[in-house]
């Protein structure tokens, strides 16, 4: 006998407020719109389920000879650098063969979630598709996006982009690389006086707009056409800046979620720009603070470049006794001790994979799990035949199978453009495709999956 309710459900971003303390509830019965049944009560309709998106970048690519399954489909052998996920092997794709035509060498960073050319002379800088998922659902959540990595910044301006995320005025956004302070930005609660001071910092940085704006638009009658097209992309920039204030200043005085604090212990070790980085800690550290912010539904879309294509940042392993930089092993030319350390490196970067994808994977989620309602890539722009290559991309799909991702173990994508696997994240998340979608860089979805 099913128990009816006559009353809505409650919002599911529902908090408990009593002595200056503010209490993020968990999911409750009476959250679900399918709460009027004992039956069906707790359980999440797909409609209410976030859907989520995870981009990660590994740099310099992979040993492909020791990370490619040399057959294909869902029994595929399981090579060296996958053995530590051999247990999660029907909750992940491989595809191999994904190319970026404006790719290889050592800058394949900003072209990762962008598609395009944009270090070429007179390039254009270009929004990156996780910028447009943003868009699209990131105001549903207090932080729209976040953009994260190995460096702090952007890196604008030097060789090596320290950022995967680009605005759609084609500006970078800056990464945040210490986890202690992400987990701040995050869950610390604001006091009186912070809130009262962030305040007055809208109001300033507003004023400052206002004032870049209107001196823009003085000078616009004095122009010539090419000038007033940079100018028009610069006013855009200004009007990236403000919407993305706004979505702020919307979330300021709610209440952020209450979680169990991280025990960081010594901050320093987990600061990649300064001296004695800890990486394995710190790298597991950040996987834990990402689980949070999306179990917590504080944003739904995340890139991570969490190894550069140049200096990778990381340390490569030399705490326990790697002699080579990573792109030192990248160029191994064939040695046999560059070799092997390249594949104990990207193993060890894989133990630390599996960790984060069987968090996400505890998490109980109504019918499924995080990992279920999340789509989590994994990639480089640098090819797993041979150095730094721009085809043959060490690339996998993971997580997503209550939105409809089917498993494939591996598949053989061969000249299949990377964009194309964005273009199924897109198609998942239910998002339509923006236009001019990766420059052109994507001509389909990769059916196998969908």
């Amino acid at each position: 006998m099913n128990i009816l309710h006559n009353r809505h459900p409650i919002p599911r971003r529902t908090f408990l407020k009593g002595a200056g303390i503010s209490l993020a509830l968990p999911w409750l019965d009476a959250m679900s719109v399918r709460a009027n049944s004992v039956q069906t009560a707790g359980s999440i309709t797909p409609a209410e389920t976030p859907r989520r998106a995870v981009f990660c970048f590994f740099g310099l690519g992979i040993n492909g000879r020791d990370f490619t399954p040399a057959n294909a489909g869902v029994n595929y052998t399981v090579t060296p650098i996958l053995r530590p996920l051999a247990e999660l092997r029907r909750d992940f794709t491989v595809i191999s063969g994904l190319r970026l035509t404006h790719s290889g060498g050592h800058v394949g960073d900003r072209t990762f979630l962008t598609g395009t050319n944009t270090r070429s002379a007179g390039a254009r800088l270009r929004v990156s598709c996780d910028q447009e998922l943003a868009q699209a659902v990131g105001r549903a959540t207090p932080f729209p996006s976040l953009a994260l990595g190995i460096k702090r910044g952007t890196g604008f301006g030097g060789y090596y982009d320290q950022t995967l995320s680009w605005s759609p005025s084609g500006t970078p956004i800056p990464s945040e690389n210490r986890p202690h302070i992400l987990f701040d930005q995050l869950f610390r609660p604001d006091t009186p006086a912070t809130l009262t001071q962030r305040e007055a910092e809208f109001i300033r940085r507003a004023s400052v707009l206002d004032s870049l704006r209107a001196e823009a638009r003085r000078l616009e009658g004095t122009l010539g056409a090419d000038d007033r097209r940079k100018l028009d992309e610069y006013l855009t920039g200004i009007r990236d800046l403000e919407r993305r204030m706004q979505d702020e200043r919307d979330w300021l005085r709610r209440p952020k979620p209450t979680v169990a604090a991280l025990t960081f212990g010594n901050i320093q070790s987990l600061d990649p720009d300064r001296a004695g980085l800890e990486y394995r800690r710190y790298q597991r550290l950040m996987y834990d603070v990402i689980l949070l912010a999306l179990q917590t539904d504080s944003t739904r879309i995340i890139s991570y470049l969490a190894r550069m294509d140049g200096s990778d940042g990381t340390g490569a392993w030399r705490s326990l006794g790697n002699p080579y930089n990573y792109h030192e092993m990248t160029h191994h030319g064939e040695d046999p001790d560059k070799l092997q350390w390249f594949t104990r490196a990207d193993t060890m970067y894989m133990e630390d994979w599996a960790y984060f994808l069987n968090k996400l994977k505890n998490v109980r989620e109504g019918e499924g799990t995080l990992l279920d309602h999340t789509l989590v890539a994994y990639g480089s722009s640098g090819g797993a035949i041979n150095a730094h290559h721009n085809h043959h991309l060490p690339t996998m799909l993971a997580g997503g199978a209550r939105l409809g991702v089917r498993h494939q173990g591996h598949i053989v994508k061969d000249d299949v453009r990377l964009g194309n696997l964005w273009a199924t994240v897109f198609d998942r998340m239910n998002v339509p495709l923006p236009g001019n979608f990766q420059g052109g860089e994507a001509d389909g979805i990769i059916r196998e999956m969908v």
